[in-house]
């Protein structure tokens, strides 16, 4: 469909002549020269200025172009097909697209067999006041130029270099969650530089770092305008923010009253990768946990620095590989998606199957990036117990015992005696059970992994039951010793005569012959 400017200001306008859709939210957009704009907009409002003073050389009564902008817009509502709309990368069916934000509206088509460059593709872009473009991939990359990025990030270990690769994949694919990246170093460790590598890559922006929205609401309206959401020098999540953070990843949705109305709403609707570095905060709550990657950087030496200027030349220089060698991965990740076995995969499972779909476009052993995964997430588990004293102070309670049963007063009791006194009132110590209860709940699926199951019952009255699932195995293997040897006992063939036992004799020798209705004596 070709738009022509001076269709804008026929009178009556002549709907059929443009590319009018609306979203599942009843907001209205215009597709225009490949460009996607809202209706309600001002980047709209101000093309059509625009488009006026070049046909006339003068600029439109703003009664003209409000009265243009509200046909429009009660047309579309009414009439025009609900489609989705995209920020910066989409995906289509079997085709991945980025938008790369230039004047020429540029898109990279990725397929499982090709990789080009199109304008007015049929994924509908929005671009905010605040994106910037992205350079073009150098489509001759192979999979070891991601290995450049170590000139860049100083990861810790090889562990974190391939789940920060794997991270950055993740970004490209719309289908499926976003994990949260954190970026744990101490300082001088290159986190903010590697956050700003990271928008460049990907999503460059006028704002490159931000602050941890404290509201729903703000972080929503920062999530309309940025694709990759980059929290710079984080010391602390509250409770509210880690729950907004895992919203954010798999998709959220906020409401409010529309300006000038009593009852209608608007919406907010996101889902978005984000980037949290910090020195040395680790989320503790098992759902961010979940869903996170967790990379670790090293300290930069003094001899090994370079000026912000060497810095960002060489990167300039190697960022077009990297790239390509992603979008490339992106292929293969389209093209072998259907072959990945499901079975065993981890939260955020989509995640997890599509680097896995991409291993034969990746710098490492197919299969690497799993057992990664698993890797970092007992290393993280193991931290987050130890940051966690309610988790500690049950592994003691039920370091020699097989089942604890009582009511959460109780329990309350019972931690306090199994705690050092002298440090008995750790930061956030629940004070009264109902705070344990919350705790306990936020922590059990860590205790799981360590062998110990906490289950709040009902049975008339409420009690907690917490088993030690290692000291239960260890019971089990007992009981299955003794039962082979009463099976063997039974199954041996009975002597004529039993030996004589002497007056004397010890009971070892009696137990090698007493059989108490089917028991042997205890060990």
């Amino acid at each position: 469909m070709t738009t022509m400017p001076m269709d804008f200001f026929q009178e009556p306008l002549d709907f059929k002549k443009f590319d009018l859709f609306k979203t599942e939210s009843d907001e209205a957009f215009i597709t225009y020269m490949g460009v996607t704009y809202s209706l309600k907009g001002s980047k709209f409002t101000k093309l059509l200025n625009q488009l006026h003073f070049e046909l006339t050389e003068f600029f439109p009564p703003k009664g003209d172009i409000k009265q243009i902008v509200d046909d429009l817009d009660t047309f579309t509502k009414i009439f025009c097909a609900i489609k989705p709309i995209f920020y910066r990368v989409a995906r289509l069916g079997d085709t991945v697209y980025i938008d790369s934000g230039n004047e020429q509206f540029d898109v990279i088509e990725i397929s499982g067999d090709s990789i080009k460059i199109v304008t007015n593709p049929p994924a509908k872009f929005i671009r905010s006041t605040i994106e910037r473009k992205i350079g073009a991939p150098d489509l001759n990359a192979v999979a070891k130029d991601l290995n450049l990025l170590k000139k860049y990030v100083p990861f810790k270990s090889e562990q974190d270099f391939v789940l920060f690769v794997s991270w950055l994949l993740s970004c490209m694919n719309t289908n499926g969650g976003y994990p949260p990246l954190f970026l744990i170093g101490e300082q001088g460790s290159a986190k903010s530089t590697t956050t700003a590598f990271i928008k460049d890559l990907l999503d460059n922006s006028a704002v490159p770092l931000r602050n941890l929205s404290k509201s729903m609401r703000d972080l929503m309206i920062a999530a309309s305008n940025d694709y990759i959401l980059c929290y710079d020098n984080i010391s602390e999540i509250t409770d509210k923010q880690s729950d907004s953070l895992c919203k954010l990843a798999t998709g959220a949705g906020f409401t409010t009253r529309k300006l000038y109305t009593s009852t209608e709403e608007t919406q907010l609707t996101c889902k978005r990768p984000t980037v949290i570095n910090t020195i040395s905060f680790i989320p503790t709550r098992q759902d961010l946990l979940d869903r996170s990657v967790i990379v670790f950087v090293n300290h930069i030496k003094p001899e090994e620095r370079k000026t912000v200027k060497e810095l960002w030349e060489s990167w300039h220089q190697d960022r077009p590989l990297i790239f390509g060698a992603l979008c490339h991965a992106v292929s293969a990740a389209l093209r072998n998606y259907d072959k990945v076995n499901e079975e065993n995969l981890p939260r955020m499972a989509d995640f997890a199957k599509w680097v896995t779909a991409a291993e034969e476009q990746l710098p490492w052993e197919k299969g690497l990036f799993l057992e990664t995964l698993e890797n970092s997430r007992i290393m993280t588990v193991e931290d987050t117990i130890e940051a966690e004293p309610v988790a500690m102070t049950i592994l003691n309670l039920m370091a020699d015992k097989g089942q604890w049963i009582g009511n959460a007063s109780e329990l309350l009791d019972a931690l306090d005696n199994c705690i050092d006194q002298a440090r008995n009132r750790y930061p956030g110590w629940p004070k009264i059970p109902n705070q344990l209860t919350r705790k306990i709940g936020r922590v059990s699926a860590f205790l799981r992994e360590k062998g110990i199951l906490v289950e709040k019952r009902h049975s008339g009255e409420r009690f907690i039951e917490i088993m030690n699932l290692n000291h239960v195995a260890k019971e089990d293997d007992i009981r299955k010793i003794m039962g082979e040897v009463r099976s063997a006992f039974s199954e041996a063939p009975l002597s004529p005569e039993l030996p004589e036992i002497s007056e004397n004799n010890d009971h070892e020798d009696a137990a090698l012959v007493m059989e108490d209705s089917g028991r042997v004596s205890d060990f």
